[in-house]
């Protein structure tokens, strides 16, 4: 008997019905059926099973405490914090207290000056073990009474208006009133209804390789760190025109798991993907040409086969329609650096939550109705493409890379305080207001700085006439520098928010005089050049309220900024 068939009996019309039971489908479906909504989960597959994309930021963490909070699921938030997850989920998943960034020459050493970590300040972030995460999701949802059918391969789906008709492979038929799509690139409903841009739009070029891995030396065993243990961030080496990525399931007491994923991310015109070369071979290849990354990795073993794609970007033409709505990853992709793949997953489930409530109450599904979700699956797309294009770009150059990840700092970085104030407000009054950032045109969030969508705009064309030559890379530095300087970008830290966030412990208080030294402090390390471990400490943040630069271009001061 198949999986398919062995379950509990169905009733075969559904409200909704959502192919694919990845996170973005099983998060959906929990929260429809908890409003009552009869969901039905398709996906051709089994789990629990392989997967990447893991590293959570403070930003993904957010937006899973505000649905949990909005929609009452306690299990939603629990997944922002780890040692809720090793309790009451798996013991498989990794901590993640920085995201840092290691700058690679070929041939050359690794130099500890060229790096960068954002800290997660006191409350540490997830590197999600997604075969069991995922699978406890898809628990979850059933739990709340969705209904699933894997193994279940998907022939057709048609739509007219009487609603939604899906023909398995096996001769099922489902009816249901609303569908959606969360089967990835390989889109049922963007293949069924040529929803795909043929050529993408997007700007950005890359393909991946990647696996998990075991004996992965941990890279302070081969190069001096900043303030927090390179084994225990997302690290990203990066290199001229692509990155390596380290993401370590096995770096928090008690983890029962010893994998670590690994990736290498590069631009295929710089890096054509070569015939007759194993992808393993091709990674080996490329680490060699890093002395300190080949150190990381002398002893490393796949325990999986390889994957090797060709280019990752995609992009659809339009992301709902009439009865039908395709989740961030069905819609489009770029490249998984900065670990924004979450945020839009969540985002676009907030987005179309209540619209999709509302229609079903009315039995109206006019393609107005959702037309915020769609503006948001293409602004959020076209921002990640500019910022992640810039990326790629600014590795020619130490500086210019040391300027542009603060494009990308002072996006996400701003957002995540003005979402924790959000948090923080929702939670106390379950005013719907709180919902609402104050960004008026956001190029990504409606709660990034209000200014950020100018900067932004303004910052793209610096690092764009560098790659086209206009000027060298530290002239164009300089001027992203500058560019940032002329904006205020408050810096919204409040002890409610960090408390409700996680990031301030029930026992410890933060005078309003340390309050302002945080928030002084960070904005102005934040376009300093020479602030390049951004974790805020004791240390750090009145070091850099007096306009200091980190301990590795001066010796440390004597701090007073206290917890008392």
């Amino acid at each position: 008997m198949t999986q398919s068939n062995m379950t509990t009996k169905y009733n075969d019309t559904f409200d909704v019905a959502i192919l694919g039971a990845g996170i973005a489908g099983t998060v959906l479906a929990t929260i429809l059926a908890k409003q009552g909504v009869r969901v039905l989960i398709i996906d051709a597959e089994v789990h629990p099973r392989f997967a990447v994309g893991e590293s959570t930021i403070p930003h993904t963490s957010l937006l899973f405490s505000m649905l949990g909070e909005k929609y009452g699921l306690r299990e939603l938030d629990d997944l922002a914090y780890p040692d809720r997850i090793a309790k009451r989920i798996c013991t498989t998943c990794g901590i993640k207290r920085s995201f840092s960034f290691c700058y690679h020459r070929s041939g050359e050493e690794f130099n500890p000056k060229e790096a960068h970590q954002f800290g997660t300040s006191s409350k540490d972030e997830n590197h999600f073990f997604r075969q069991d995460i995922d699978a406890y999701l898809l628990y979850l949802a059933v739990h709340y009474g969705a209904e699933q059918r894997q193994n279940a391969k998907v022939a057709t789906v048609d739509i007219d208006q009487q609603g939604v008709t899906i023909k398995t492979a096996d001769g099922e038929s489902f009816q249901a009133r609303y569908v959606v799509d969360g089967t990835g690139y390989k889109s049922i409903l963007a293949e069924r209804f040529d929803l795909r841009e043929k050529p993408t739009r997007f700007k950005h070029h890359s393909r991946t390789l990647f696996t998990h891995m075991v004996d992965v030396k941990p890279f302070d065993e081969v190069a001096p760190t900043l303030s927090l243990p390179w084994h225990q961030s997302t690290l990203h080496h990066v290199i001229e025109r692509g990155w390596f990525w380290v993401i370590p399931f096995n770096n928090r007491e008690g983890s029962t798991n010893p994998l670590i994923s690994v990736g290498l991310t590069i631009d295929p015109r710089k890096y054509p993907k070569p015939d007759n070369v194993s992808p393993e071979k091709e990674f080996q290849q490329f680490v060699e040409r890093f002395p300190s990354v080949a150190k990381q990795f002398v002893n490393a073993k796949a325990v999986r086969p390889w994957v090797s794609t060709n280019r990752l970007q995609y992009s659809s033409k339009k992301c709902s329609g009439y009865r039908f709505c395709l989740m961030s990853h069905a819609a489009g992709a770029l490249d998984p650096l900065f670990s924004r793949g979450f945020i839009n997953t969540l985002e676009i489930i907030g987005a179309l939550v209540d619209p999709l409530l509302e229609a079903l109450a009315e039995n109206d599904f006019a393609e107005e109705r959702f037309m915020p979700v769609e503006r948001l699956h293409q602004r959020v797309l076209d921002y990640n493409d500019r910022l992640v294009n810039g990326a790629f770009i600014s590795w020619a150059d130490f500086d210019l890379w040391n300027a542009w990840i603060r494009v990308w700092a002072a996006g996400t970085i701003l957002t995540e305080f003005r979402l924790m104030k959000a948090l923080a407000d929702y939670t106390a009054t379950h005013d719907q207001a709180y919902l609402q950032g104050e960004a008026k045109a956001p190029v990504f969030s409606d709660f990034e700085d209000p200014d950020y969508a100018d900067f932004f705009f303004k910052a793209v064309p610096i690092i764009e006439a560098f790659e086209a030559g206009a000027f060298p890379a530290k002239e164009a530095a300089a001027r992203l520098f500058a560019l940032m300087d002329s904006y205020e970008f408050s810096v919204l830290l409040s002890r409610e928010a960090m408390r409700r966030a996680g990031w301030l412990g029930e026992n410890e208080i933060l005078s309003d005089r340390n309050l302002r030294i945080a928030r002084e402090g960070y904005r102005w390390a934040l376009t300093n050049p020479n602030t390049r471990d951004m974790f805020g400490t004791v240390d750090t943040f009145f070091r850099w309220r007096s306009k200091k630069d980190d301990a590795l271009f001066v010796s440390n001061e004597k701090s007073e900024f206290t917890f008392a």
